[in-house]
């Protein structure tokens, strides 16, 4: 004789026969500490400066930026285009070019967290003195 069992009956049967731990979920992540570019600076040419700048971070993109002029005019090395900014764990070099010969800039670094976290952090400003241009070498002409 062939029994059917319906699976009303099986359900209520297997229920007293499971018991079901708590759910506890596993515990988030911390998020690493954000922090500012690792950044150096340097004069490479008349009237520019590059920046080695490294993101030490795991999310989130870095650049360098530096005030320029009189009223230290606020513009970013590689003119903030995509290749001057560091994604994560990486290096780059991006310079800033067309400076006063002589001038003094103050430059940094930042870094911007892309993350749901958000936020920002900035590096200490540096000021770099931009090199002048090289006098020209005498051609052997008259007058020089």
């Amino acid at each position: 004789m062939k029994r059917r069992i319906h699976g009303a009956i099986l359900l209520a049967a297997s229920a007293t026969a499971v018991t079901f731990a708590p759910f506890t979920a596993a515990p988030a992540l911390a998020a690493s500490p954000f922090r500012a570019p690792d950044v150096t600076f340097e004069v490479t040419a008349p009237g520019t400066v590059t920046a080695t700048l490294h993101n030490p971070n795991d999310r989130g993109q870095c650049w360098a930026e530096a005030g320029v002029g009189p009223d230290k005019n606020h513009v970013f090395f590689g003119e903030g285009k995509l290749e001057s900014l560091a994604q994560p764990n990486q290096t780059i070099k991006t310079s800033l070019t067309g400076l006063e010969p002589g001038s003094t800039i103050t430059a940094r670094g930042g870094c911007a967290d892309t993350s749901s976290a958000g936020g920002y952090e900035l590096g200490d400003g540096v000021d770099i003195v931009v090199t002048p241009a090289a006098p020209k070498p005498p051609t052997g002409s008259f007058g020089s």
